[in-house]
């Protein structure tokens, strides 16, 4: 397991592309504030997902659609919105994507448009704690030797 301070050290590079896998470090007080204090664009899958909701877009309304249903936004909405943020971002720029991907689907996809722009993946992290286990998605990360588990309670190694 990685302590904080070495995972800092790991992702100091604004060129480092991160995935952050577990979207509840999102809501945690101070994760938000260190992630963007980090030099790199820092990308909330959920904040993407809560303003297409709003918009007057097929995106949108199919967003509305499965929040008014009480379901989660559906694979492909997700896929289509995460991969307008991708591939309009500059190219060979650094990046911290929180709750994306949630399944091997999404992996896979994510990994062919990594593959399409020439880039890689940096680093792949995990926070674990009793409650969380590994994911499938954890376990095609740490397959390509990307996944970073960081154990224990992510508020209290901050301070």
């Amino acid at each position: 397991m990685v302590a904080i301070s070495e995972l800092f050290s790991l992702l100091g590079s604004p060129k480092s592309r991160v995935l952050i896998l577990n979207p509840e470090v999102e809501c945690s007080g101070s994760a938000p504030a260190v992630f963007r204090s980090l030099i790199s664009e820092h990308v909330s899958t959920e904040a993407l997902l809560r303003d297409e909701s709003v918009r007057q877009t097929p995106l949108g309304a199919a967003l509305r659609r499965s929040a008014k249903a009480q379901t989660g936004p559906a694979d492909d909405t997700v896929l289509a919105l995460l991969r307008r943020w991708y591939f309009a971002r500059r190219a060979d720029s650094g990046f911290r994507l929180i709750g994306f991907p949630r399944n091997v689907r999404q992996s896979l996809v994510f990994d062919e448009w990594l593959e399409t722009r020439g880039e890689s993946l940096d680093a792949c992290v995990l926070f674990t704690s009793t409650e969380n286990r590994p994911s499938s998605v954890a376990d095609h990360y740490r397959d390509q030797g990307l996944l970073i588990p960081v154990a224990g309670d992510f508020e209290s190694q901050l301070s």
